[in-house]
């Protein structure tokens, strides 16, 4: 089986809280659709490498 990773980029004006919300709901819609969720990690409010609906941060989870 094949193991794929999904950096996923919020909007910088949310919460951190709401980020980790965000991620629960995605991996449970995730689970039942059969896929295997190992682990997440919340990798904070970054920089992005070039501006995406003119903003310029995001909050990056793996």
């Amino acid at each position: 089986m094949a193991l794929y990773e999904h950096v996923v980029i919020t909007r910088p004006d949310i919460s951190p809280a709401q980020v980790d919300t965000f991620i629960e709901e995605l991996s449970g819609f995730l689970k039942e659709k059969g896929a295997t969720v190992g682990r997440t990690e919340y990798w904070g409010l970054r920089n992005l490498a070039y501006p995406i609906k003119k903003q310029r941060k995001a909050h990056y989870s793996l």
